[in-house]
């Protein structure tokens, strides 16, 4: 089988190495790398060209975002199989072999497990920790993870990734999602675990956080088709039990615990988780105002 790694990039000038130099490290020989880029930048342009003669193809996007990223590069790829990898991440070198086992018995797609590498930052610590407890309420039911792969023919089967929308956001689990409606086997292999980087200073954090709440309330419009007036009130109660759990302090502190649990020196995470969380809580909030806002 062939594999073929897609990698979208948008301004990635900081961090397109780790991912692009972890697909040319692959011990497994018969792969293509694709990188579908639509940054603004001269900067991460100019990295990607330097792995020309190492295999690494440049295909330019159409400024339709992450999504339409991944679906160009889908629609170009070769290769039976795709993987699908955001410009943090790190693959370990025998990614492709191990995932080929279970694509040999009719996988197709599979799940992995991802962790962040720089947990020596609190904010990205936190993160990762946050995952580690929503994974381990959803991990059987999840539907994406990082270094998501696919058969490339099941992928054009379900339409790819929906993204076709008047506003620009991406919704990249959704073709997971469709997979598993459309009846395709899923393995997940928690043995197999990719690397990515996490925010590590305020200012990406917060972006990031921000995007995440615009995202979920544009998802629930577009994909889910939930009527803004709904998600108005669903918002504005939300939102309200939010301020009140943190007036009442002890929900959140449970629930901080029960994050902090999953990390070393938990005296000195709780402290810094909270903070961590709370303005999570509050960019998340003003994300979905925000991403409410676009729909009129």
């Amino acid at each position: 089988m062939k594999f073929s790694i897609i990698i979208p990039s948008y301004n990635e000038g900081e961090d397109i190495r780790l991912s692009i130099e972890s697909a040319i490290n692959q011990q497994y020989p018969n792969r293509e790398i694709l990188v579908i880029d639509d940054s603004i930048d001269n900067r991460t342009r100019e990295i990607i060209k330097e792995y020309a003669n190492q295999g690494v193809k440049l295909v330019i996007g159409q400024k339709k975002g992450c999504c339409g990223a991944r679906n160009l590069g889908m629609k170009s790829a070769s290769g039976d199989i795709i993987v699908l990898l955001n410009a943090d991440v790190i693959l370990p070198p025998d990614f492709l072999q191990r995932v080929l086992k279970h694509y040999q018995v009719g996988a197709d797609y599979v799940l992995v497990e991802s962790e962040v590498f720089n947990q020596e930052n609190f904010l990205a610590r936190f993160i990762e920790m946050q995952h580690r407890y929503e994974m381990k309420k959803i991990s059987e039911t999840a539907e994406w993870t990082e270094g998501f792969s696919c058969r490339k023919q099941a992928a054009l089967d379900v339409g790819l990734i929906p993204g076709d929308f008047p506003v620009r956001f991406c919704r990249d689990w959704f073709l997971g999602k469709k997979l598993k409606e459309a009846g395709f086997k899923k393995i997940i292999d928690k043995s197999i675990i990719v690397t990515h980087k996490a925010p590590d200073n305020f200012r990406e954090y917060w972006r990031i956080r921000k995007d995440r709440g615009r995202f979920s309330a544009l998802t629930q419009y577009f994909l889910i088709q939930k009527p803004r007036s709904f998600l108005a009130m669903k918002f504005l109660i939300k939102h309200l039990l939010f301020i009140l759990e943190f007036i009442l302090i002890v929900p959140v502190v449970i629930k901080i615990y029960k994050i902090v649990r999953f990390s070393k020196a938990s005296l000195k995470n709780l402290f810094l988780f909270f903070y961590a969380y709370l303005i999570q809580k509050i960019a998340f909030i003003i994300g979905e105002w925000q991403g409410l806002v676009k729909l009129k």
